[in-house]
């Protein structure tokens, strides 16, 4: 397809999201992901009811009760590159839906299966046994900061890129070309449901198939636990999407919302760190609107749902309680653990990272911590735009004091 085609079409989806918004609709205003805080939209949404039906075709709650229910309930299957709008992609998915090549749309049991199989790397007992890697990883980018640095791309950004590289064996050689692709794929969970501008949708293709050649030489099967031809790859995969924007987010979150007063001292100690991480992944959930599509007919709520209907959970909100800043709070005292349902509910397939997620965000608060006493904000804080499920940051700088 030309690109001016392509263009077209992304164009034509990402402006029937416009004028559903534009006409009153908080979920496509949600989508089109241009403000910083989403929980103007949240508190919109849950003024509509338990369960209302968006302009887009999407049945949409905000409920915590109905979307755990939601999420758990087999008879609602993960979409198969459906944009809420219902267009056909007619052979897009490699270039606006890149979800679809990498992993992403799968099958509640195939993602059950999946973490199973990743358990010997991705476990929390894998994990567990990673946390001296990880703590060396992140204390060594910290430890060579500047006195102002920019806390996404120097800091945020570096260190799940670096803690993934370590954990699959890239070679030193190939490092800068992994690190190129996992920056490329930043937008990857967002372009899910929000249509990417031409250009970082064509690099978020050729970053997945680079990606796939290089795992697919590096051959992660034999470190699994009874794995099926090419799960290696897809594990492999799925670590770069469900982990490497998701820890940036939490990391830089947590940083700037305890900026300037409170940091460095609820993140100082292993421990604290640790809750602290819980507590932004729990408010800020790094999965933050979670599609499903019912199996049978079904009634939620009052609504009678058809087969084939796309249902919609706004994880977001349940990690909120209502209007919030974009960045978490800090916690007045000792932090208490988060309900462990609001991170991985946002979506099973995040089940499969969530032990990597938490151990390297706790971690990288911790290095940073013990560095220098304070930090204050250096310049305008600058998040990325179409990123209404990961809520991405793109630029925050920030100095020693």
């Amino acid at each position: 397809m030309e690109d001016s085609e392509l263009g077209r079409r992304l164009q034509m989806l990402r402006g029937m999201q416009w004028v559903f918004g534009a006409n009153g609709d908080p979920y496509a205003r949600l989508l089109c992901g241009m403000e910083d805080d989403p929980s103007p939209f949240y508190d919109a949404i849950r003024t509509l009811g338990e369960l209302h039906r968006s302009r887009t075709g999407a049945w949409v709650t905000a409920d915590p009760g109905l979307g755990g229910r939601i999420l758990a309930d087999r008879k609602a299957r993960c979409p198969e590159g459906s944009w809420p709008v219902r267009a056909k992609t007619d052979g897009l998915e490699q270039y606006v839906l890149p979800g679809h090549q990498a992993f992403l749309r799968l099958e509640r049991e195939e993602a059950e299966r999946l973490r199973e199989v990743a358990a010997p790397v991705l476990g929390a007992a894998a994990v567990d046994a990673w946390r001296p890697l990880i703590d060396e990883v992140c204390a060594g980018l910290a430890k060579g900061l500047p006195d102002t640095f920019d806390l996404v791309e120097e800091y945020a950004g570096l260190v799940p890129v670096e803690v993934l590289a370590r954990i699959w064996g890239v070679p030193e050689e190939d490092r800068a070309r992994f690190g190129r692709d996992c920056r490329a794929l930043a937008p990857a969970l967002d372009s899910l449901l929000c249509p990417q501008q031409l250009a970082l949708s064509k690099d978020m293709a050729s970053a997945l198939e680079d990606l796939r050649l290089l795992f697919d030489g590096l051959d992660a099967t034999p470190r699994l636990a009874g794995p099926a031809d090419g799960d290696g790859t897809a594990v492999a995969m799925l670590t770069v999407l469900l982990c490497t924007e998701p820890v940036t987010t939490a990391i830089g979150n947590t940083v700037l919302g305890l900026l300037p007063g409170q940091w460095p001292v609820p993140c100082t100690g292993r421990v604290a760190a640790g809750q602290v991480a819980g507590q932004a992944l729990h408010r800020a959930v790094s999965y933050r609107i979670a599609t499903r599509f019912a199996r049978e007919d079904l009634e939620l709520a009052g609504c009678e749902v058809k087969s084939g209907d796309e249902v919609v959970v706004l994880a977001g909100a349940i990690g909120r309680n209502g209007p919030s800043a974009a960045a978490p709070p800090a916690p007045p005292g000792p932090a208490a653990p988060p309900a462990p349902s609001v991170f991985g509910a946002a979506a099973f397939e995040n089940a499969l990272a969530e032990p990597l997620v938490r151990a390297v965000t706790g971690a990288a608060l911790q290095a940073l911590a013990e560095g220098p006493p304070r930090l204050t904000a250096a310049g305008p804080v600058v998040r990325r735009r179409r990123s209404p499920v990961v809520g991405g940051l793109h630029r925050a700088p920030v100095a020693a004091a």
